[in-house]
């Protein structure tokens, strides 16, 4: 009786675990589309942002400025 008490603990636990993760990817995958769809949106052209690329920062130059 204490085993099958202790089996039926162990798949309630990992039903709700499986349960969780299910809803936290949902979450991930709609934060990662919001975020995609706003970066889309506010993006220029691609020219502009290898333009930025030859520009010096900080630490030093970047590969495309050698």
């Amino acid at each position: 009786m204490a085993t099958a008490l202790w089996i039926v603990a162990a798949a309630s636990a990992a039903a709700f675990i499986i349960w969780r993760l299910k809803h936290a990817g949902a979450r991930l995958e709609t934060i990662f589309r919001e975020e995609r769809e706003r970066t889309e949106a506010e993006s220029g052209p691609a020219e502009e942002f290898y333009d930025e690329l030859d520009q010096p920062h900080r630490v030093g130059w970047n590969r495309r400025s050698r």
